[in-house]
């Protein structure tokens, strides 16, 4: 594992944040500020994005330290896995967009309109035959972005917007660096 970044199970306990003189929000984007706030709205459950279909129940949390004396110091993302495939949704704010991710093969981003980021698309990755290989409900892809940490291969993957509109792209990871691609909706 690289510095700063950790995965831990659900049975650790959480601890509670306090806003240091109320600096908490002003240092902290919206979208990470929701993250720190939705499992008290909700505490009954275990995320807020349920598992799909397919997917294993979140068993396990992405953590990424923040540089400097942020509060909170670490954000947790869902760590979420099929056929051995793991995968996670990021890039809500600046903050997030700003940190460093584990260099899994492929991000997916999306994007609705000139540069509008997009949340909640639903993800069908197959092989280059067809095969399925993983199927992502929306309420699992809670960011812009996606990362999958998929073998070295050729792949075809199908991203369907809310609206049911889907965007279809053969993608060919080599396993040498992370594969970035756009997925546009107009």
């Amino acid at each position: 594992m690289r510095a700063g970044i950790n995965s831990r199970s659900t049975t650790e306990g959480k601890k509670g944040l306090i806003p240091a003189k109320g600096r908490l929000f002003a240092k902290l984007g919206l979208g990470a500020c929701l993250l720190m706030i939705l499992p008290w709205l909700a505490p009954g459950t275990l995320s807020w994005a349920d598992a799909g279909e397919g997917s294993t129940h979140v068993s396990k949390y992405l953590e990424i330290s923040l540089e400097g004396e942020s509060i909170p110091n670490k954000l947790t993302f869902p760590l979420y896995e099929q056929n051995n495939i793991q995968y996670f949704s990021a890039g809500l704010g600046k903050e997030e967009r700003s940190l460093s991710y584990p260099p899994y093969p492929l991000k997916l981003i999306f994007v609705k309109g000139a540069r509008a980021y997009l949340a909640g698309v639903s993800i069908e990755v197959l092989l280059q035959d067809e095969t399925p290989l993983l199927s992502i409900p929306g309420e699992e892809v809670q960011g812009p972005w996606l990362f999958l940490n998929l073998a070295p291969a050729k792949y075809v993957v199908k991203a369907t917007d809310s609206s049911g509109t889907t965007i279809e792209k053969s993608i060919s990871l080599s396993g040498e660096k992370t594969t970035t691609v756009h997925f546009r909706w107009r």
